[in-house]
């Protein structure tokens, strides 16, 4: 028996993953829909609306991550065996990409084409927490897993897992993983540019390298180590030099 949310016909491949639209889609519509809650640098957002500063970043940040780690976590079944054993570069080119990453952001920002929408946080843990307290490098790691750990999953799944394959075919578990068309080229630098505003420039310029190693290697992992990689260095940068604003 088939073990995804709809039979696929007969004679058909199915490319996984088990109930694709929950494994592909609920990590990053809980992260997002979480995010929602979440106070700007300034107080923005829904909960600044209500008189709520960026003090509250911590906890509804700390939330933010148990919600999507724990709806990982239960599609996780569903998820190990479709991501695949992964392959030993994209982490390094995840890890090389910071660099455009960051220079492209500096000069969109520096052009004032960045404007206030889909600004980060900018949460100084250091700042807020009074200097290098426990309670300051408690949520950097908090923070960090986030960012290696949770968000690589989350946005693969769904870009690369459900977005790139639904534009070819509304039952995008018959679309082979790393499938490039068009649409899905085009749908990828949509997704970009709108998650991500305020670095637009690099996100769509990343988001298409990290295309290509799925076309390359055809394993989802990959993508998800990728994106790691360069969260992870962009994380050591941010710490590193305080451009708080970029995270």
């Amino acid at each position: 028996m088939n073990a995804t949310d709809e039979p696929v016909s007969a004679g058909e491949p199915d490319f996984g993953p088990a109930r694709p639209w929950f494994a592909c889609v609920a990590p990053l519509a809980a992260y997002l829909w979480l995010g929602m809650l979440e106070p700007g640098a300034e107080g923005g957002g829904f909960l600044g609306s209500l008189g709520i500063t960026g003090a509250a970043y911590p906890a509804i940040y700390t939330l933010r991550i148990a919600v999507t780690a724990a709806v990982i976590v239960a599609a996780w079944p569903s998820l190990r065996a479709w991501l695949g054993r992964p392959s030993w570069w994209p982490p390094l080119l995840g890890v090389a990409l910071v660099v455009p990453w960051i220079v492209l952001a500096a000069l969109q920002r520096d052009a004032g084409w960045s404007g206030s929408i889909g600004a980060r946080a900018a949460f100084d843990p250091f700042t807020a927490f009074g200097g290098t307290t426990p309670l300051a490098w408690a949520f950097l790691g908090l923070r960090f897993l986030g960012l290696v750990m949770i968000v690589p999953v989350a946005e693969e799944l769904f870009l690369r897992g459900f977005l790139m394959r639904f534009v070819i075919r509304e039952e995008f578990w018959k679309v082979p993983f790393g499938t490039l068309t068009a649409a899905a080229a085009g749908a990828c630098a949509l997704y970009a540019a709108a998650s991500h505003p305020a670095e637009a420039v690099a996100a769509v310029g990343w988001f298409a390298v990290v295309s290509g190693i799925a076309v390359a290697t055809r394993r989802p992992i990959d993508c998800v180590l990728a994106h790691a990689g360069t969260n992870l260095a962009l994380g050591a940068y941010v710490v590193a030099t305080g451009n708080w604003w970029l995270w």
